[in-house]
């Protein structure tokens, strides 16, 4: 207000001269010291931070996120939903999670019922419908993030550019080698004739259809070193669908000759027709995408599992700063504006302790691998030079030495 008076005063001043004849005002005498400070008035403001909610959440207004989800009961989704409870103490983000999916058809109306509850983005945790998803959510205004392994959207060109894509992460062609890696592991433990679970393989969903190929070359190259190792059956889909799965459970499990099973999922639904049927630590396992979690873990010490290429459930954690950036009219894109396809790591697990420590970071112990100040970092809000190299770097420094490091 005291700027405000003063300037008024100038501009007075200047009228009341210019009136009087035009004459110039005369320069301040230069010995004149300057006026002292007003103790009573009040200094600058500091500049205004990112806005927050009540609760000191960024961004001040709410960011909901449609979540397509293939099985709410996946020991997988409840440990990502723990972290997104975790992130969502500091950001202000509400998820708003599908039932069970596997149809194009369900996966599209659930986006139509994402627009219609308001939802600014789509996470696409699980796609059958390829690029139909994500441009039906582009048609809503919903940005749209996941699926860095479905070549119908990461080799299209104009799905890329895209401005409602956010990307994904992607582990290069690490489905494949979680597959290819089942099979050493499996081999390793003497296991000769092997049932292989294939998930959503036969679906066309091509994380599924990645890590069968790896396993199936796996067999094929340790066939031709004369290696005694052989595919005998194939359980296709996910439990509770049809009942196709659990007949085909009881029919490997009815197989004398068993000794091994691949999964290109968690195969902790075999623990109970294991012991119900007798084999219970006599058949191995070996999964890809597994969840370290205290059951998997538990099944490291008894015997179940002899080794996991294990997905870290932080990574999807991602697209929640991709999203975020993108509402707030800051998205992250590479340098020929195309959505990034961001690296990132995963682990190998084959022995309990292993099992143990990387439980131990995923909501254990000893927090989680990407915690809240690692989100910020990835915020404009907060990281204006923040880029998509930025995020490579995070989300490949998973080792466990890394992960001590860092926090």
């Amino acid at each position: 207000m005291k700027k405000l008076i003063a300037l008024l005063l100038a501009l007075v001043m200047v009228v009341g001269l210019v009136a009087c004849g035009g004459q110039p005002a005369q320069p301040a005498d230069p010995a004149a010291p300057a006026a002292p400070a007003d103790p009573a008035a009040p200094a600058d403001p500091a500049p205004a931070g990112p806005q927050t909610d009540s609760k000191g959440r960024y961004p001040a207004e709410t960011i909901k996120i449609g979540f397509v989800n293939y099985d709410p009961t996946a020991e997988q989704w409840l440990v990502l939903e723990s972290y997104f409870e975790y992130l969502a103490e500091a950001y202000n983000i509400e998820i708003m999670a599908s039932e069970a999916l596997n149809s194009a058809e369900g996966e599209l109306a659930f986006i139509d019922a994402c627009a219609a509850a308001g939802c600014d983005a789509i996470f696409g945790y699980y796609n059958v419908s390829n690029e139909q998803a994500l441009l039906k959510a582009a048609e809503y205004g919903m940005y749209y993030f996941g699926q860095g392994a479905n070549k119908a959207i990461v080799d299209n060109p104009e799905i890329m550019a895209n401005p409602y894509y956010l990307g994904s992460f992607y582990v290069g062609n690490a489905d494949y080698e979680y597959g290819y890696g089942c099979i050493e592991m499996l081999v390793e433990a003497g296991c000769k004739k092997i049932a292989g679970v294939s998930g959503g393989k036969n679906f066309g969903v091509q994380m599924f259809i990645d890590r069968w190929q790896g396993a199936m070359d796996a067999i094929a190259d340790f066939q031709a070193k004369g290696v005694e190792i052989e595919l005998v059956y194939e359980v296709a889909g996910f439990p509770g669908t049809d009942g196709g799965f659990e007949a085909g459970q009881t029919t490997v499990l009815g197989m004398d000759e068993v000794d091994g099973i691949f999964s290109t999922l968690t195969a902790l639904m075999w623990i109970k027709p294991m012991q119900d049927a007798g084999k219970f630590g006599q058949v191995k396992v070996a999964a890809a995408g597994e969840t370290m979690s205290e059951a998997a873990i538990g099944m490291f010490g008894a015997g179940f599992y002899v080794g996991t290429a294990t997905e870290i459930i932080d990574v999807f954690g991602m697209g929640i700063p991709l999203i975020i950036n993108a509402v707030e009219g800051t998205p992250i894109r590479n340098a020929d504006g195309t959505a990034p396809l961001i690296d990132a790591g995963w682990w190998k697990v084959t022995n309990v302790e292993q099992a143990g420590y990387y439980g131990s970071i995923q909501g254990g112990d000893n927090g989680w691998v990407f915690d809240q100040d690692d989100i910020r970092e990835l915020l404009v809000a907060y990281n204006p030079d923040v880029t998509v190299d930025d995020y490579k770097a995070l989300y490949t420094a998973v080792t466990a030495e890394e992960v001590q490091a860092r926090h």
